[in-house]
């Protein structure tokens, strides 16, 4: 009865269709990359690279900046220092007679990431020092052609720095991982 009960487990064994097996090993379901989310929201630290004031620059003018820090996903840089970003004026008002100071008001576009971009939410609004007490000097001092002395434009220098915030998520492989 043993050698009658090992013969059939033995057969129940070899029931089982080979080719199977053979495919089940010959092709392993695929392993997606890995990735890395960069969620919205994600600050980024940008530095002006040139002035731009309200002088010079007008309603629709773009101007470059540069990535001040560093942006770290799961311990990975995702956005390298000195990366390009670029933001836009959105309107300017240059300075006027009377002491009047000028205007700007600019605005965070994107990151250029090896010519992907990383869309930004973030903007910027500056005014000028007002010139009253230059105006008074020089009304005391010339009279009336004082009233002509004008205020100062506004800026935002080259070096400063402005914060923006990605405006989705944006998905990253991991370096290194099999594509």
């Amino acid at each position: 009865m043993l050698a009658a009960a090992l013969a059939a487990a033995s057969l129940g064994a070899q029931s089982a269709p080979p080719a199977e097996t053979a495919a089940a090993v010959e092709s392993p379901a695929p392993v997606a990359p890995a990735k890395l989310i960069l969620p919205k929201g994600t600050m980024v630290r940008l530095m002006v690279t040139k002035e731009v004031n309200s002088r010079d620059n007008h309603a629709g003018d773009r101007f470059a900046l540069r990535v001040d820090e560093e942006v770290r996903v799961g311990g990975v840089t995702i956005v390298p220092i000195g990366t390009k970003g670029y933001g836009e004026v959105v309107d300017s008002e240059g300075s006027g007679a009377v002491g009047k100071s000028g205007k700007l008001n600019a605005r965070l576009l994107y990151l250029d990431l090896n010519g992907r971009h990383i869309e930004l939410d973030g903007d910027r609004h500056s005014a000028g020092s007002g010139g009253t007490g230059q105006v008074v000097g020089g009304v005391v001092a010339f009279g009336v052609f004082g009233l002509l002395m004008k205020g100062n434009n506004a800026s935002l220098k080259a070096g400063e720095i402005l914060n923006g915030y990605t405006l989705s998520d944006a998905e990253f492989d991991v370096p290194g991982s099999a594509q």
